[in-house]
């Protein structure tokens, strides 16, 4: 498991990247925005890390198309949703695709891959305001 703290009242991102070269980086790029970010391996540890952080986004690498607009996995996105901010990366084609569908309005964001820093940024700020710089 690999977190980097920023401040107790930051926003929370729970990262699930499979690729560690990448996870590295969104980590350290996170961090640097004064997010506090951990990664995760599934689904079910963003849910049991979250417990008790009422600013948390699940910025979620998915990884298979496979049975992602069928109506059982959309109503498990939207519980999801309700939970905490779910923001899927997906590759870029796909995302042109999700974003024709009703669930780019059940998901609080899709981040295309390969991901653009500024766009991923952007779209975190959206779903979840950075906190403002504390004085020292």
């Amino acid at each position: 498991m690999e977190i980097a703290q920023v401040e107790a009242g930051s926003a929370h991102v729970l990262l699930i990247e499979p690729n560690p070269t990448l996870r590295s980086v969104l980590l350290r790029v996170l961090a640097d925005e004064r997010y506090q970010v951990e990664a995760c391996d599934s689904l079910e540890q963003v849910l049991v890390r979250m417990d008790g952080c009422p600013r948390v986004v699940a910025l979620v690498a998915w990884q298979s198309m496979e049975g992602l607009l069928s109506e059982e996995r959309r109503q498990q996105l939207v519980d999801l949703n309700r939970r905490l901010k779910l923001v899927l990366m997906v590759p870029r084609r796909w995302a042109t695709l999700l974003e024709r569908t009703d669930l780019a309005q059940v998901v609080a964001g899709l981040i295309p891959k390969p991901v653009d820093l500024d766009e991923l940024l952007h779209t975190l700020q959206r779903v979840l305001p950075t906190p403002e710089p504390v004085e020292s």
